[in-house]
């Protein structure tokens, strides 16, 4: 049976504390899903942080150090990372997710036993125990992407893998062919909703989207400063460019 590599691609700008915490948790998951030849690579691309985060801490964490001189996109960052470190399957991951081992399991093994679905998302919850993300719904109008059940307990909400039109970037485990076919990460958009983009690209070309929710990792969510305010230039472009062609299903 073929060993399949992944590598991990951990986008971060300041938060270091935070960062340490995020990787920690990785590198548990990784260990439990290593079964012996598989390579798995963890990548962190420092974007521009002040001060920079220091390179020889990261090394003896067995973490690869990009430095950006100057703020990359989400989609650039990405990108970037995984031209450099290729491998069978790209995970992204934000700083502030705390993935559990057995998470990450439960994506590659449904990617494993289905090999049309191209993007596998995952289960996240604030640490209130409630849904940050289970699969992502499009609304009415100028509603477009939203994420279904958000703030709602999880043990309210079904367990059960299934199809999604998109699910979110900040845990997404993605396969090299679907990555190359589509160029990676559109990087048009500022930071934001390119995550949404590449499900929907994808779709397109015939590949499955999925959520894996029978397990659930922690995502304190937009933790980043100045996230937020690059919402709104991106959602105008993703409106424009996909407004009318999706399903209507939230």
């Amino acid at each position: 049976m073929t060993k399949e590599g992944i590598t991990v691609i951990v986008v971060s700008k300041g938060l270091e504390g935070l960062l340490h915490f995020c990787l920690t948790a990785l590198q548990r998951a990784l260990q439990r899903l290593m079964s012996g030849g598989e390579v798995h690579r963890v990548v962190v691309v420092d974007n521009a942080s002040r001060p920079p985060y220091i390179q020889d801490l990261y090394r003896t964490l067995g973490v690869k150090l990009l430095r950006a001189d100057l703020p990359l996109s989400f989609a650039a960052a990405n990108n970037a990372a995984a031209t450099l470190y290729p491998n069978d399957f790209y995970l992204l991951l934000n700083n502030d997710v705390l993935l559990t081992e057995e998470t990450l399991l439960g994506m590659h093994k449904l990617m494993r036993d289905h090999p049309q679905v191209g993007l596998c998302g995952s289960r996240l919850i604030f640490p209130d125990g409630s849904i940050q993300h289970c699969g992502v719904l499009f609304g009415p109008g100028g509603i477009g992407p939203y994420h279904g059940f958000r703030k709602k307990p999880s043990d309210q909400v079904s367990r059960i893998n299934r199809e999604y039109q998109a699910v979110t970037g900040a845990c997404l485990l993605v396969r090299r062919a679907v990555w190359e076919e589509l160029g990676g990460l559109d990087e048009s958009y500022p930071f934001g909703l390119e995550d949404i983009d590449l499900c929907l690209r994808a779709r397109q070309r015939g590949w499955n989207v999925m959520c894996h929710n029978e397990t659930e990792s922690l995502h304190l969510e937009a933790m980043t400063p100045g996230r937020r305010a690059l919402d709104i230039p991106s959602r105008k472009l993703f409106m424009k460019r996909w407004k009318g062609h999706y399903t209507l299903d939230g």
